[in-house]
This record gives C-alpha cells, structure tokens and sequence, in this order.
C-alpha cells in the first residue's frame, strides 16, 4: 500500500466524529439525575440486542467533558426533542419513577427535557434523523458504545 504523502491532516483526532471521542454513556440510575450540555452530535440507534430503538445526543457538558446521552424513542421524548439541532443547548433530568404496569417489571423513567435553540431552523434537526434499518440478529452492525467482544 502507497503511503499518502500529504493527508491534510484529515487524520488528527480533533477530526474524528464527536460520539466517538465521548468519554462514555450517560445513565439515569436514580431520582434526580442530570446530564447537559452544548449538542455536538445527535444520531438514531435501531432496537437491537434487547435495547429500544433510541435518540442519541452527544453533548459537551460544562466541564468540557463529552458525553453520549441515550433516550428512548417515546411520542414524548421525540415531540420535545424534534426540533433540535447540533450546537443547541439540552438538559435531561430524571424526574421521578412510573410504577410498572405489570407485575414483574421495572418502573419507568421519567425524563424531563430541556432545550435552548441557538439560531433559526436551518441545520439538519433531530427530526430529520433516521435510524439504520438493521435486523435483530444481524452481526453486521455494532450500537455505538456496545461490546462486540
């Protein structure tokens, strides 16, 4: 293989995508949670492996750490989110637990959004987004954060 003489420096790490330079993935773990920052990244996750079909934000947090924020694909989690777009602001607070419905279950999550636009409509918007159509059993494809190993 030839060696390229001059790249354009299209091989620094400050060019790599911003999800996958975060530091991990954010979980709601108990009452009161919270996880913000300046949208870096947004991009869709299919179900797959047991997991739900989610929206992801990578968001720079005050502390200039990155971090991907995963978010169930809800009516109420889409509806507050749609219009969201690299380089606004979003803040996720787990509000309080649903009891389950059926016995036997986990509660649910209740998640409470924050956002602050910055600037018109003119960029792709988390509505635009569109999750890759994969297979439950397909081995072609990793979940971005998941072990394949």
């Amino acid at each position: 293989m030839t060696k390229a003489t001059n790249d354009g420096g299209i091989f620094d790490e400050k060019n790599r995508l911003p999800r996958d330079l975060a530091e991990g993935w954010f979980k709601f773990e108990k009452v009161g949670d919270k996880v913000g920052g300046e949208i870096l990244d947004m991009f869709e996750t299919p179900a797959q492996n047991g997991m739900p079909a989610q929206r992801v934000f990578t968001v720079k947090q005050s502390d200039e750490t990155i971090i991907n924020v995963p978010l169930k694909r809800t009516p109420y989690i889409l509806s507050r989110t749609d219009m969201l777009q690299v380089g606004d602001m979003v803040g996720v607070r787990f509000e309080k637990e649903i009891p389950a419905k059926v016995k036997g279950h986990h509660a649910a999550k209740s998640l409470v959004i924050f956002s602050k636009l910055n600037g018109p409509r003119t960029q792709t918007t988390a509505r635009t987004l569109e999750a890759p159509e994969v297979k439950e059993d397909s081995e072609d494809f990793d979940l971005p954060g998941s072990d394949t190993n």
